[in-house]
């Protein structure tokens, strides 16, 4: 599989800040030491191992912003070291670029690329709540966006995304996702700002055995009730339709997504709450996945320099065995995350974070945990801004 190279997106944003250095350029290089006990870093039921895990991270950051364009290019390499699971050693590579462009009053162009190495086993456990071996896996991400004001109450939007996963020794796990949308907002005459939302997507996920095509369409409203509190509010039909490669048996299904969202924005306390559900995909199962879940994320600043954060994912992950849907499953993964952050200056950061996971497994009728606390300390030091 080609890599993705991070070199013509850096000669395009160095160009670009050649000719407005007037504009807001900055390069800001970033360092890291991160210190962790995990009491379980395989997420086995039975002998969880644990072990301390400590991450060393470099990085790189370019930003360049003017009247009619953003650019931005980010590197981080991280270099992780057990202390009793040497051969879990390893050295994990980030790569995103972004890139947005007003080509007039009405009209905005953006794209966006990314590359990654990683063998974590939770890596992504927040996202999905699912739960890898330590297989290294490539990944590689693309999309492209248009946004057009038709008109001062109405706005459309269009977007494409194509995610591959690859990974070294598993080919059961290897996925490819793409994913289409296409959107309509219309502001409303009503007494709090509100609008009318309509959405279509198409998403196309392509599994070790099988092939799945989801269709969806949602209709829904986002409402500012006050400048601290506002939601967003989308339902709607999907129909699923899904094919086994070896034998090309199809199967079918149909029913309701959609998602609410409820945003809080105070001078100090601010807080998310999200409820989705969908039928999706992602790396690390053969098939698709109806999947709901509950995001809470709290924010409180205790002063100047300090806040603490607590957050929720929780993550039910159902399905059943056909050509869609690949085998019976129904699990229920949970994280609860409190955390601090304290601010010594603008340019050095601490953070200390607990967290605590439980995969509840239905089908199989047993529960794995995990517990997990770290300490982390960065360092950003602008030297072009």
């Amino acid at each position: 599989m080609r890599r993705l190279s991070a070199l013509p997106l850096l000669f395009l944003v160095l160009s670009v800040a050649r000719d407005g250095m007037a504009d807001d350029f900055s390069v800001i290089p970033n360092a890291s030491i991160r210190e962790e006990y995990n009491d379980n870093i395989f997420f086995r039921e039975d002998t969880g191992q644990d072990d301390f895990i400590t991450t060393a991270s470099v990085g790189l950051e370019m930003r360049e912003r003017t009247e009619l364009l953003t650019a931005n290019l980010a590197t981080r390499f991280d270099g992780l070291a057990y202390a009793d699971h040497h051969e879990l050693n390893d050295i994990e590579e980030y790569y995103k670029g972004a890139i947005a462009y007003k080509l007039n009053p009405f009209l905005k162009l953006s794209a966006d690329a990314g590359y990654s190495v990683d063998s974590r086993a939770d890596r992504d456990l927040d996202v999905t709540g699912y739960v890898f071996t330590n297989d290294v896996r490539r990944r590689q991400d693309y999309s492209c966006t248009a946004d057009y004001q038709a008109s001062e109450k109405t706005a459309l939007f269009t977007s494409y995304s194509y995610r591959d996963d690859q990974f070294e020794i598993s080919d059961r796990d290897e996925f490819t996702g793409q994913n289409v949308l296409v959107g309509l907002t219309r502001s409303l005459e009503l007494t709090k700002p509100t609008a009318a939302r309509l959405y279509g997507r198409y998403a196309h996920y392509d599994f070790y055995s099988s092939k799945v095509d989801n269709y969806s369409m949602t209709v829904g409203f986002s409402r500012q009730f006050s400048e601290k509190l506002s939601y967003v509010f989308d339902i709607g039909p999907r129909y699923t339709e899904g094919s086994e490669k070896a034998t090309s048996e199809t199967a079918y299904d149909n029913g309701v997504g959609g998602q609410f969202t409820l945003n809080y924005n105070a001078e100090v306390t601010s807080a998310e709450m999200n409820i989705s559900h969908e039928v999706t995909g992602a790396s690390g199962r053969d098939g698709a996945t109806e999947r709901t879940g509950l995001v809470l994320a709290l924010k409180h600043r205790i002063g100047e320099r300090s806040a603490v954060r607590l957050g929720i994912d929780s993550y039910l992950n159902k399905a059943d065995r056909d050509a869609a849907f690949g085998s019976d499953l129904n699990e229920l993964t949970t994280t609860f995350s409190p955390s601090l952050h304290y601010e010594f200056t603008p340019q050095v950061l601490c953070e200390a974070a607990y967290r605590f996971t439980v995969i509840e497994d239905r089908e199989a009728d047993h529960a794995r945990q995990r517990n997990l606390v770290f300490v982390k300390l960065t360092y950003r030091y602008p030297v072009v801004e």
